[in-house]
């Protein structure tokens, strides 16, 4: 009888440890999980030149897959997949090879007389 009770605490015992290297690959496996806000921050900080206004264009225009695509780099920063710097032209490539033509607001202007007029004020 005492046999079998040793018996079953090390069978428990065993199933527990079991249980939590399960956990433990799992979390591997899917990586931590980020709010989206987490995510899109981790993100700002590798963003450089107009990486910010490159992101914050493609979440305005394509808002679900941009999420998405945010969330994926965080993961990828978190990994050690991914380092250094990302570049708005990276980005812009990015979003162009997965079908997404980010659109960004361009202002052309000219220099005269010490300052800087927008080509709408020269056509006037």
């Amino acid at each position: 009888m005492e046999d079998d009770l040793e018996l079953e605490m090390l069978r428990l015992k065993k199933l527990r440890e079991l249980m939590k290297s399960r956990e433990k690959r799992r979390e591997e496996k899917g990586g931590m999980r980020l709010s989206f806000k987490d995510a899109y921050e981790l993100v700002k900080k590798h963003l450089a030149d107009r990486g910010e206004e490159v992101l914050n264009a493609a979440l305005e225009q394509y808002p679900e897959a941009a999420r998405r695509i945010v969330m994926i780099m965080a993961l990828k920063i978190m990994r050690g997949e991914f380092s250094g710097k990302i570049t708005g032209e990276m980005l812009m490539q990015l979003f162009e090879y997965l079908g997404m033509r980010v659109r960004l607001e361009t202002k052309i202007l000219y220099y005269r007389k010490g300052e800087y007029k927008s080509i709408r004020d020269l056509l006037r």
